[in-house]
């Protein structure tokens, strides 16, 4: 993961999967000003590429677009593009750029799927 805190990302993706676009871009700029300093340009660019493509996606909700098309209440496609981006972030004939694009990719997957949960879990308790 990239070095920003879990719960910086965390709020960042919730946001966009909520289509509150304006307060994640605010969170996206604190993201981008922790990674800025660091030795990792291209892995962060990379990163930061993806989340800005993530909210682009969400906001334009083009038929194109992966994650305007895709289900997250859907777990097992979840799961199953989690590992995929997972598998991309760590290949080792990935370029830098790569593993930071596809981390921030499977980064949102996790944080959707981990809310998923709880709520199953909420659900099921109540």
């Amino acid at each position: 993961m990239a070095e920003v805190p879990l719960a910086l990302m965390a709020r960042f993706f919730q946001l966009v999967s909520e289509r509150k676009f304006a307060e994640a871009e605010r969170i996206l700029e604190r993201i981008y000003a922790r990674m800025k300093n660091s030795r990792k340009e291209e892995f962060n660019r990379g990163y930061l590429d993806a989340l800005n493509g993530i909210i682009l996606s969400f906001r334009s909700g083009g038929p194109y677009e992966f994650f305007s098309n895709i289900d997250l209440a859907d777990v097992a496609s979840l799961k199953k593009h989690y590992e995929d981006f997972k598998r991309h972030a760590r290949g080792m004939f990935q370029a830098d750029y790569d593993r930071g694009y596809f981390s921030a990719l499977a980064d949102f997957l996790r944080v959707i799927l981990k809310t998923r949960e709880k709520e199953t879990i909420r659900k099921s308790s109540s």
